[in-house]
């Protein structure tokens, strides 16, 4: 949590995601820029010129670069911190902008606000924030609504039987030590599961004693999908974060499997940090 970006948009939202990195930051001895995206597509569409750029859109994506930097030092005075908060403005669209930026600070957290998406929009186009879950090469706080890292005390980590996970388990423990919070262990029993409760308590037991785990409790609890469970367990414990892993399926494989950890952030009002099991195992 060294190099954290935040993408900015000036909402309430993303002022709780500025806080709650900042906050990170301040604890980690790190630093934190907003990335503030301006999407022209509208207007290029809009434009009758053949290359789908509009007579001046340079000029136009400079007043507004210097209107948003002008608003963003006001935010600055609002923040009362003795950090100081970077802040870059980039043309296009948000979730490949992020993922460039990522690479070109060498960002290694994003933090973003997100409201999430329900019903036919979840399905066609999902949020930005699913997207950059979906793709960010670093893992990704989505948060919800105000809250601060004091107040997280509980990590909640849904998990499998899986002795393979070696590198993603390391950033679970990492997690849990930079929060000092308590870990729970959450196997979500769906009913074709046929192991008992017995069992499978036990099997998380021996997974944390393999993964060398402390200042944890196993837990077990029935529902018809992973992501109910998920949110289920999570709704009894307000103020925690919940972790989890993304596939980051994309395209056709993305609709037909989809991603717990995705519906689990457009549903649920807690913190939740999600990494990319395809970059971590």
């Amino acid at each position: 949590m060294k190099k954290i970006l935040v993408p900015f948009d000036f909402s309430a939202l993303s002022m709780s995601a500025l806080r709650f990195a900042i906050e990170l930051a301040e604890a980690a001895h790190g630093q934190v820029t907003a990335l503030h995206v301006v999407n022209m597509t509208p207007v290029f569409l809009e434009s009758l010129d053949p290359n789908g750029y509009p007579v001046g859109a340079a000029s136009i994506l400079s007043e507004l670069s210097r209107e948003a930097t002008e608003h963003f030092a006001r935010v600055r005075g609002e923040l009362k911190t003795s950090m100081e908060p970077g802040f870059r403005v980039e043309q296009g669209l948000l979730h490949q902008i992020v993922i460039k930026t990522i690479h070109e600070t060498e960002a290694d957290l994003v933090v973003m606000g997100t409201n999430g998406t329900n019903g036919i929009a979840e399905v066609m186009m999902g949020s930005n924030t699913e997207k950059v879950v979906r793709t960010a090469p670093v893992p990704v706080i989505s948060i919800h609504r105000g809250q601060r890292i004091s107040q997280i005390r509980n990590i909640v980590f849904p998990t499998t039987i899986d002795l393979n996970q070696h590198r993603f388990i390391w950033q679970i423990r990492a997690l849990q030590s930079f929060f000092g919070a308590h870990l729970h262990l959450l196997y979500v029993k769906t009913p074709d599961v046929k192991d008992t409760d017995k069992t499978l308590t036990g099997l998380l037991g021996d997974l944390a004693l393999y993964y060398n785990l402390s200042e944890y409790s196993v837990h077990v609890t029935h529902a018809s999908t992973e992501e109910k469970g998920v949110l289920k367990f999570a709704a009894r414990m307000p103020g925690s974060m919940i972790a989890m892993a993304t596939h980051g399926y994309t395209g056709l494989t993305h609709l037909v499997l989809g991603s717990v950890a995705e519906n689990v952030i457009n549903h649920t009002h807690e913190a939740v940090w999600t990494c990319k099991l395809s970059e971590h195992v």
